[in-house]
């Protein structure tokens, strides 16, 4: 009975899951061009819904490709609508980069890989270099340092990983 949550099989809870991400997307869908008049909302509702499909995939299988793609669609969607509603999306690379870092600390939280942390402190210190040069508190010279910087010791870390 591994593969029963509480007597419903995993695939269909998994179809099931499809089914209704599918119809709230056509639903936000009609809704961002009807109502809200926004043209390019429907891609990030297509990446919150999948996102939230893959998520519920994850779980039920404990697959973490599936965890990883998931909670970046699901965060790449969700930090569109907010930069959108708080309409600072001149800084949407900033927050593009912070859903790669969340993406790789839930993987590695939920899935026990350390690599994943390195992963996400070191795009998480990205963002940060990435807001210091969109505000012009550092020039592209110290930005391009800091990136070799992170990358480098990104590298390193990799390699020494047991």
């Amino acid at each position: 009975m591994r593969g029963r949550i509480l007597t419903i099989k995993k695939t269909t809870i998994l179809r099931l899951s499809f089914i209704l991400n599918i119809l709230f997307f056509v639903a936000s869908s009609i809704i961002s061009f009807l109502v809200i008049k926004n043209n390019d909302l429907w891609f990030f509702m297509f990446c919150i819904f999948i996102g939230t499909h893959l998520i519920i995939k994850s779980m039920l299988f404990k697959f973490d490709s599936s965890c990883y793609f998931g909670s970046l669609l699901l965060a790449i969607g969700l930090m569109y609508i907010y930069c959108l509603c708080s309409n600072i999306l001149n800084f949407y690379p900033v927050f593009l980069v912070i859903s790669f870092s969340l993406s790789s600390f839930l993987t590695g939280f939920f899935f026990k890989q350390q690599f994943h942390y390195y992963l996400s402190f070191s795009l998480y210190f990205l963002s940060l270099d990435l807001l210091f040069y969109m505000i012009n508190l550092i020039s592209i010279w110290i930005f391009l340092a800091i990136l070799a910087v992170i990358v480098v010791l990104l590298v390193c870390k990799y390699f020494t990983i047991k």
